[in-house]
Formats: C-alpha cells, structure tokens, sequence
C-alpha cells in the first residue's frame, strides 16, 4: 500500500526537503509504504535488512535503550535512524522504540537517498543539519548521564531548550525520572534543591524556571566543583 495524499505532502514538507524542487521527489515518495504501529507496540530499531532513514508520518514514538532509559520522544515530522544510515558500526543492543500512540511510520532506503544527495545539494545539508541536530541532542543526553549529581543533570535537562521557560511533562515526572535515568525520590530530591536555590518551581506537570542564568551558574559551578574533587 502507498502513501496517501495527506502522507506525502507531509513527507515533501518536511525539513528533508526544504528549498528543494519538491516534484522532482514525487515519484519517490509514491514509491513509500506506511507502517502502522499501535500505541504500546515496541519495535527494534534497524529492523530493515537494508540501511534507511525512518520518518514519523503521525503519532507519537519513545525511543528507548536497552535497559528501558528514555532516550527521546519522536513527534509527528521527526527522521530517526539518521545515526546509522552511512556508519558502518553495528549496534550491539539497537535502540527500542515504543508508540506512545496509534503512529504511522515509513522508510527512506539508503540506496535510494544517496542519488538525491548526489544530485542535490539543498537535500544534502538538509540531511547534514537534521544530524547535527540529533547529535547535539546525544551530547546533551550525555551531560546529563554524566553530571556531577542529580539536581545538575535536572538543571541541564531543563536548559536545554533555551527558548523554553516552562517545561510541561507530557508523562509526568516519572516520565522524566525515566529520562534522566534516576528514582522518582531522587529527582523529587533534586527539584526540592533546585527550588530551594529559588531557581525553579514546579505545579502538577510543569516546571517553570524562574532564574535560568542562575540555573546555568548553579549547573557550572556545581560540575566544576565535582572536577576539582575528582582531580584531587
């Protein structure tokens, strides 16, 4: 089965192929078939035979590690398996992603996105800015797995998006535990640090900063502490 009409639009739409000439893709696109995964279906990341670029028609996805970490949560619009189109490294444990609800997905083969990047500049920095973007996602992830303590990694999760002053949690702070890799109580523990800082506050399921220079002061001097100790 192809795409619908509403699906390719949304595929032709995308960042992939801003400032390209769109037609040129159409007889691509109409060569895509959607893959629908059911809220609360859990399907391996690279599961194809042949390396390809996914896209997130509709829905909502989770990406999960092995152990059950929340990586990142995928929205309608998004690519994913960008890591992995050209790496010739293999996963040992592939990353698992979970519909958060009913979602359509599809496939972009490798084999047939070289020839567009080949032909198309505009397609090719489109692709190069997506991954960038993923990989300073990645780098952030991992300040937060390797921060000097808890209330740190809070603070850098939440300066994350800089544009962004109040956080509200889809999933609520268990979702967030999740993400941050630690216990319900410990982050509770660190959000009590962080207000007691006066430089957030929290109501149900949001966060709101209140000092984010302070947020950014409090995350660098803490991490720098946490260095000088271990260098002694």
């Amino acid at each position: 089965m192809a795409l619908n009409a509403r699906q390719e639009k949304r595929l032709l739409n995308s960042v992939l192929f801003s400032g390209c000439n769109t037609a040129n893709y159409r007889p691509l696109i109409q060569s895509l078939s959607p893959v629908r995964v059911l809220k609360g279906q859990t399907v391996t990341s690279y599961p194809r035979h042949t390396p390809s670029l996914g896209f997130l028609i509709d829905g909502c996805l989770d990406v999960y590690s092995p152990s059950g970490v929340l990586f990142l949560t995928l929205q309608s619009g998004d690519f994913f398996e960008l890591e992995s189109l050209f790496s010739h490294i293999k996963p040992v444990l592939p990353l698992l992603l979970r519909a958060r609800s009913n979602s359509i997905i599809t496939f972009l083969d490798k084999s047939v996105l070289l020839p567009v990047f080949e032909k198309d500049a505009a397609a090719a920095r489109n692709y190069m800015e997506i991954l960038s973007n993923r990989v300073q996602h990645l780098t952030h992830r991992l300040n937060h797995f390797t921060a000097a303590t808890p209330s740190v990694a809070l603070a850098l999760y939440l300066l994350g998006n800089p544009r962004q002053n109040h956080l509200r949690l889809p999933d609520g702070f268990a979702g967030l535990a999740r993400r941050l890799d630690i216990s319900r109580a410990t982050l509770y523990r660190a959000l009590a640090e962080l207000e007691r800082q006066q430089l957030v506050t929290h109501q149900e399921k949001t966060v709101h900063i209140l000092n984010r220079s302070g947020l950014q002061h409090y995350a660098a001097t803490r991490s720098q502490a946490s260095a000088e100790n271990i260098g002694k």
